[in-house]
């Protein structure tokens, strides 16, 4: 038996343990040649021949001896498999780390999904350490596994809650999973600050200044206070000099408006006090039914040339991550001369990484006379029509080409209809490309975007006549426009800001001549109502812009004033706005946002930016 040990002739030894076993006194024999077996097994893994060991530790049936041989000629896994194979708590132990070995073996090669698979045996077997769960963690955020990494990361803040960059990678692997984001921000309030620095990183460059402060970005906290009682008061004007006579129209408002938040939604209602006035009817002007002065009736012109009247507004706002939603009602005025009817829109915006999306549904009176606005009467003061109501889509695309370079698209589709006014449609589209040049000029600008512009609008038909059919809005064929523009804007959060926007083009327009009695067929030979009465064609060519500047000031705490100015000319009309406001929250602050400049509001700018 010596001799056969000595030769390794494992086959012999085989056949000696076999025989001793089946011997009478078998277990005596084979304890003894198994302990001889063993003790060379030991001799030899001592002296370092740890291949020949092991293969009479097998012999032998010694797991301790095979399994401290595997690990000696560097065969791990070998060695793990013989643990894992055991069940005692020695061999448990040492399946364990051989686990662990592996995984940190697997990820550390980039086998990401048998790093996993290794930890998730390793749990089976006991919990794992804090070191282990993190390895788990990243190997699945770097597999693509979500959820097995979010459980892993949850047990490692447990352990330790301040780990700001496990809770970075919370939040970014559950960034489109609201609720499950907000779970993890309840739970651990580090999870809670990344998200909200997550948020704010994004909201402020997009002026969601509503839910960066909702958020607790410092500077909008420190700017103002928004989720405070409001109460507003102000006064707007607004001339148009167009039409000799009835195209000459002026509005005259002072309203008065609260408002607050209310679970992150943004709310206001307005009660608005308008003073109506346009240009009076010209003898040899078109009115109603009547050319006045050398008609049928030879009419004088006896019809309202103003009136005074109240209206009501609300608003809602709500701001997410990437996304604006806005809406507002009014009806009003209450008493005009053709009945009101609600009015108002609904608008979204999606920002995406370098895309912005917008859209807005609407419902408004062209605003262009008091016959569009408000309705008016005919030459004897009676027989209400007009007040056209404008239904329509609007849409916006703005990219980002390189940093300081962007372009933008906005097209707007809509219908028109009025009491005793013939149906229309519209198109308008314009396209923009902008440079900012702010960093060359000041540190005290946060934009300053110049570029180049085109624009086209044009209706299906022209309704700018005073007669029936028609809704005393400016409608022509086509409008085309190539020109340039300026817009900048001083630094948010400041006491003040000051926003100034320009442009200069070159247009050309053409007006139709269409019937000025669209809605007959024949005459009338109790008026001067004719279907053959055409509409002044016109083709003209030159300058058209517009100037604009908006202001606003904190006063204190409390108070802000704010106001704007508007000149606008084209072809064949100049336009003048102004107004002012002042605004009482409560709270503190020490700066304003561009979001409360009096035009910023998604009502005015048309669309939820």
């Amino acid at each position: 038996m010596n001799s056969a040990i000595q030769q390794r002739d494992i086959e012999q030894l085989a056949r000696l343990l076999a025989s001793g076993k089946s011997n009478k006194d078998g277990g005596a024999d084979a304890s003894l040649i198994t302990s001889l077996v063993e003790g060379s097994a030991w001799r030899k893994y001592n002296e370092d021949a740890y291949s020949e060991a092991y293969e009479l530790f097998v012999l032998s049936e010694n797991a301790d001896g095979q399994y401290l041989s595997l690990n000696a000629q560097q065969k791990h896994a070998m060695a793990r498999e013989l643990a894992c194979s055991i069940d005692t708590e020695r061999f448990l132990r040492r399946c364990a780390d051989g686990l662990a070995q592996q995984q940190l073996y697997f990820y550390e090669n980039g086998d990401y999904k048998s790093s996993i698979k290794t930890a998730q045996q390793l749990g089976d077997i006991r919990a794992l350490t804090l070191d282990e769960l993190t390895l788990l963690g990243w190997a699945a955020a770097k597999y693509g596994d979500g959820e097995t990494a979010t459980l892993a990361f949850e047990k490692v803040l447990k352990q330790n809650p301040d780990d700001d960059v496990i809770a970075g990678e919370l939040v970014r692997l559950n960034s489109n999973n609201r609720l499950k984001l907000n779970q993890l921000a309840s739970a651990f309030p580090v999870v809670n600050t990344r998200r909200q620095a997550q948020v704010n990183s994004s909201a402020w460059p997009r002026k969601q200044f509503l839910l960066s402060y909702i958020n607790a970005d410092t500077r909008s906290t420190t700017a103002q206070t928004k989720d405070a009682f409001s109460v507003v008061s102000g006064i707007t004007t607004r001339s148009r000099s167009g039409q000799s006579g009835l195209g000459n129209f002026d509005v005259l408002t002072s309203y008065i408006g609260i408002g607050d938040i209310y679970k992150g939604w943004q709310w206001r209602v307005f009660l608005d006090y308008k003073q109506f006035y346009s240009g009076a009817a010209q003898s040899g002007a078109w009115l109603g039914d009547d050319l006045l002065g050398d008609g049928v009736r030879s009419a004088v012109s006896n019809n309202i040339t103003g009136f005074e009247d109240k209206g009501l507004r609300a608003d809602i706002a709500y701001q997410d991550v990437g996304f604006n939603f806005y809406a507002n009602v009014e009806y009003g005025m209450f008493d005009q001369p053709v009945n009101a009817d609600i009015t108002g829109q609904i608008s979204a915006t999606w920002f995406l990484p370098k895309l912005t999306l917008a859209t807005t549904l609407f419902r408004y009176p062209k605003e262009d006379s008091m016959l569009s606005q408000t309705g008016a009467f005919n030459a004897r003061n009676e027989d209400a029509w007009g007040y056209v109501l404008e239904d329509g889509i609007r849409g916006l695309a703005a990219y980002e080409l390189a940093p300081r370079w962007s372009v933008a698209g906005t097209f707007q589709v809509s219908t028109m209809d009025g009491e005793t006014v013939d149906s229309n449609s519209a198109l308008s589209v314009r396209g923009d490309v902008s440079y900012d040049i702010a960093t060359d000029v000041s540190d005290m600008l946060d934009y300053w975007r110049v570029g180049p512009f085109a624009s086209y609008s044009g209706y299906k038909h022209n309704r700018s006549g005073f007669t029936y059919g028609n809704g005393g809005y400016f409608s022509p064929n086509y409008f085309i426009s190539l020109g340039l523009y300026s817009e900048l804007l001083t630094l948010e959060a400041l006491n003040w800001q000051l926003k100034l926007s320009n442009s200069i083009a070159l247009s050309r327009l053409e007006q139709t001549a269409d019937s000025r009695f669209p809605l007959i067929a024949s005459p009338d030979i109790e008026s001067d109502a004719d279907p053959s009465v055409a509409l002044p064609y016109s083709e003209t060519t030159g300058l058209s812009g517009n100037f604009l500047a908006e202001a606003q000031y904190r006063i204190g705490n409390d108070w802000i004033v704010a106001g704007y100015m508007s000149k606008a000319f084209a072809v064949e009309y100049q336009a003048f706005e102004a107004g002012i406001q002042f605004r009482w929250r409560g709270g503190e602050g020490s700066g304003v946002t561009s979001d409360e400049l009096l035009l910023s509001s998604p009502r005015l700018r048309g669309f939820a930016l």
